[in-house]
């Protein structure tokens, strides 16, 4: 087993223990901390908020249904040639 696969059972078992609505609640409390960081200078605090935040959405994409979990990769892969096409764009101007 892989350390991301150990990463995704551990997320299973907490999101499991906790619920998902709990652990919706705390993907915000995680988010509002990651911003505070991310205006802050303070590095060490960042990159702690940054893993809490990646964790917290692990979490949240293991209670994805298959078509969830569908549409969620097909956004994350439109978001990213978006902003590709926009740097294209910038370039070429």
């Amino acid at each position: 087993m892989d350390q991301n696969d150990i990463r995704v059972q551990k997320c299973g078992e907490i999101l499991e223990h906790y619920g998902f609505e709990a652990q919706q609640e705390k993907l915000v409390e995680e988010c509002e901390e990651l911003i505070e960081a991310a205006q802050g200078e303070d590095y060490d605090s960042f990159i702690e908020e940054l893993a809490d935040v990646t964790i917290m959405i692990a979490q949240m994409n293991l209670a994805l249904t298959d078509e969830q979990s569908e549409q969620f990769e097909s956004m994350i892969n439109y978001k990213l040639a978006r902003t590709l096409d926009r740097i294209k764009a910038e370039v070429n101007t």
